[in-house]
């Protein structure tokens, strides 16, 4: 004998529909992307201030060693939680693609997005290899690089690009390693990485938006009848 009112039955009909099905997967992805997004920002906002180095030098003078070791560790914390979401983004991504357009059409317009934008792109393999070394091989500890050139002087958390060449597990990435010079430059690569994912995934939303807009309008109206 059942006891479950008029009202759970329809609650637990709109738990099942295939409409909260993608909206599950949808919400998901974007709290993927949320998370992606926040470690960058946080990442960007850390270094921001060596952007006036007139005023940040004093921070970090000899006599200031806390400041220095306090900037280097939060620089490392943050810059490995970006490359943790990074890969967790592109992990994410291919599964709920996979879930929800593995015998649609739109599959095929994804995957050549894929191709042409990311799966090629020099920056986006280095940083997938990248994540690899620090979270499996080694964290990798920048140093605050300060150069002085006439009048101006530039400030900037970098990593030792010969210690990373010491891995051996770089593949193809190597020959991006070799065109860096003596060091990599923590903020230009995520601004550069950030920059690619970020129009991949306003692409993304744009076309999920529209092919699955019936299908968000009629949870909402599966939802206005559960309260009406």
């Amino acid at each position: 004998m059942e006891y479950k009112t008029e009202f759970g039955i329809r609650f637990d009909k709109l738990q099942a529909s295939p409409e909260m099905e993608i909206y599950r997967n949808l919400q998901a992805l974007s709290a993927s992307y949320r998370v992606f997004n926040k470690n960058y920002d946080e990442l960007v906002y850390h270094l921001d201030h060596l952007n006036n180095p007139r005023e940040s030098l004093f921070m970090y003078s000899s006599e200031q060693r806390e400041n220095l070791e306090s900037l280097i560790d939060e620089a490392s914390r943050l810059f490995h939680n970006f490359l943790a979401s990074a890969k967790s983004l592109v992990d994410h991504t291919r599964n709920i693609v996979k879930r929800l357009y593995s015998n649609q059409e739109f599959i095929k317009e994804y995957e050549a997005k894929l191709a042409g934008n990311i799966a090629n792109n020099s920056v986006q393999k280095f940083v997938q290899r990248l994540r690899n070394y620090t979270q499996h091989y080694i964290l990798p500890i920048p140093a605050l690089q300060i150069e002085f050139a006439e009048e101006n002087i530039e400030m900037s958390v970098r990593l030792d690009v010969e210690i990373l060449k010491q891995w051996d597990s770089w593949g193809s990435s190597m020959s991006y390693l070799e065109n860096l010079g003596d060091s990599l430059c923590l903020i230009s690569l995520s601004n550069e990485y950030f920059v690619i994912v970020q129009e991949f995934y306003q692409w993304l939303t744009e076309r999920q938006t529209q092919l699955h807009r019936s299908d968000l309008e009629n949870l909402q109206k599966m939802k206005d009848e559960l309260t009406s």
